[in-house]
C-alpha cells in the first residue's frame, strides 16, 4: 500500500522533495487551468515514488522550485503520460527541460498497444484497474478541494510507475530502447518550441484568397494580439478571435470606427487593430508575406498514399508497432510526391530520420519502386497481406 502526502505548505514540500530526491525513478502529472490565462495556470503537482504518493498545492505552496531541480538534474528517470504540457510547464517554470523522460504513451505506441492511448486505457491494460473519470473537467483552482478531488490527483499518477515498469521490460524484449529514447528526445524539442509570434498569423483560416499585402495585415494584427494577451495574461481569442481578424481584413477598413462594427470587437481595441493595419499597409513589397503556391498532388498521390498506409498498417501489426506513431498519412503522401518528382523528404517528415529511416524505409520504398508486391491472401486474418519475399523486415 503506497503512502499518501497532501502537501499543502512549504514546510512539508522541502521535506517531501527530499524524500523523492531518494528515489532513482518517480512519475509526475499536473493539474492546470488554461481557458482564461495566456499561459497554464499551475494548480497542483502529483508525483509517484515506488513508495510515496504526493499531491503538491502548487496555489498554496507557491513556487515549487525544489521539485522542478529534481525533474531536470538527470540524476533519476522521470516517467509521465502525454507529457508535452509537464514539459512546457517545467521549462516555463524552471527554464530547463526535463531530464532521463520516459513517455509511457509514446512508448505503449512502441510496442504496439495504441497510440495516442489514454491514461486510463495503459492502467487498465498493465494494472487491470478502471479509474474514475468523474473529476476530469474540475476547475482546480477552487478551493477547498474535495476528498474526490484528491483521490482523483493521487490515482492519476498512483500506476504510472507500475505501467513504466511493463512498457520497459516490453521495449526491452523487442529491443527497442533506442526507438523510445529516440521518440522521447523529439517529444522533449517539439515541446519546448513555442511558435514564434511572427508565425502564428498562419493559423488563420479564411485567408485563402487574400493578396500579400492583406496577408500582412493578418500577420501584424495577430502580432499585435498576442503580445496585448500576454500583457494581459488573457487568451488571444479572448481579445480576438481568428474568424474576426480575417473578416476585418477583408473588410479592408480605412478608420478606427469601421473596425467596431464587427461584433466582438472592444472599442479600446479597435484604435490598436487599425494601427496594425496601417503598419502593414506601410511595408515595402519584399517584406510581405508569400502566398500559398502549393501545388495541387497529382491525382494517384493521394491513391497509392492509400495503399502504403495499408501496407504500412500490416507492417506495423506484425510488428507490434502502432501506424499512427510510425508516419501520418501526410508522410506517406510526401513520400510518394517525393519519388514522383525526383527529391528529397523534408526534415519535417517522420520517415526521414532515426529508426524509421533504418527500418521503415526502406521497406516503403522497395513497394514503391516495385520491388515488393502486395496482395489481398487471407482476409479473415489479422495480417491478410502477403509479399512477394514473405517476410519484409523492420
Amino acid at each position: 500500500m503506497m503512502r499518501e502526502h497532501f502537501v499543502a505548505n512549504e514546510t512539508d514540500f522541502l521535506k517531501s522533495c527530499e524524500q523523492i530526491a531518494k528515489s532513482n525513478v518517480f512519475g509526475f502529472d499536473t493539474e492546470f487551468v488554461s481557458e482564461e490565462s495566456f499561459r497554464p495556470e499551475l494548480c497542483l503537482v502529483q508525483v509517484a515514488t515506488p513508495e510515496d504518493l504526493f499531491v503538491f498545492d502548487a496555489i498554496a505552496i507557491g513556487s515549487l522550485g525544489a521539485f522542478w531541480d529534481l525533474v531536470t538534474d538527470g540524476k533519476r528517470n522521470v516517467i509521465v503520460h502525454a507529457g508535452r504540457e509537464e514539459i512546457r510547464i517545467c521549462q516555463h517554470l524552471s527554464g530547463k527541460a526535463p531530464a532521463r523522460l520516459f513517455d509511457i504513451q509514446v512508448a505503449a505506441g512502441l510496442i504496439g498497444i495504441g497510440y495516442p492511448a489514454g491514461y486510463g486505457t495503459l492502467v487498465q491494460t498493465f494494472a487491470g484497474t478502471r479509474l474514475s473519470k468523474q473529476e476530469t473537467l474540475t476547475d482546480w483552482r477552487i478551493r477547498p478541494l474535495t476528498a474526490e478531488q484528491i483521490t482523483y490527483a493521487f490515482d492519476d499518477v498512483r500506476y504510472l510507475l507500475q505501467c513504466h515498469e511493463k512498457i520497459s521490460a516490453r521495449l526491452l524484449e523487442l529491443d527497442r530502447m533506442d526507438w523510445a529514447e529516440e521518440e522521447f528526445a523529439d517529444l522533449q524539442a517539439r515541446s519546448n518550441l513555442d511558435e514564434p509570434i511572427g508565425e502564428r498569423w498562419r493559423r488563420v483560416k479564411g485567408t485563402g484568397g487574400f493578396d500579400r499585402k492583406r496577408l500582412a495585415m493578418v500577420r501584424e494584427i495577430v502580432a499585435w494580439r498576442e503580445e496585448f494577451a500576454a500583457k494581459r495574461n488573457r487568451p488571444p481569442r479572448a481579445i480576438l478571435r481568428d474568424d474576426l481578424i480575417a473578416d476585418i481584413v477583408k473588410r479592408n477598413p480605412q478608420k478606427a470606427q469601421d473596425i467596431l462594427a464587427f461584433r466582438g470587437v472592444q472599442h479600446r481595441d479597435s484604435e490598436e487593430i487599425m494601427a496594425a493595419i496601417q503598419k502593414a499597409r506601410a511595408l515595402p513589397l519584399d517584406t510581405l508575406p508569400l502566398q500559398d503556391e502549393t501545388k495541387p498532388d497529382a491525382p494517384q498521390v493521394g491513391l497509392i498514399g492509400q495503399v502504403m498506409a495499408g501496407l504500412l498498417g500490416d507492417l506495423c501489426n506484425r510488428k507490434s508497432l502502432v501506424p499512427s506513431l510510425v508516419a501520418t498519412s501526410s508522410d506517406l503522401r510526401e513520400l510518394v510526391r517525393s519519388k514522383i518528382d525526383n527529391t528529397s523528404l523534408s526534415d519535417n517528415n517522420s520517415l526521414a530520420k532515426g529508426w524509421r529511416l533504418k527500418h521503415v524505409f526502406p521497406v516503403l520504398m522497395d513497394f514503391l519502386e516495385g520491388k515488393t508486391s502486395l496482395r489481398l491472401a487471407r482476409v479473415d486474418n489479422e495480417s491478410p497481406f502477403e509479399y512477394d519475399d514473405s517476410k519484409p523486415k523492420l
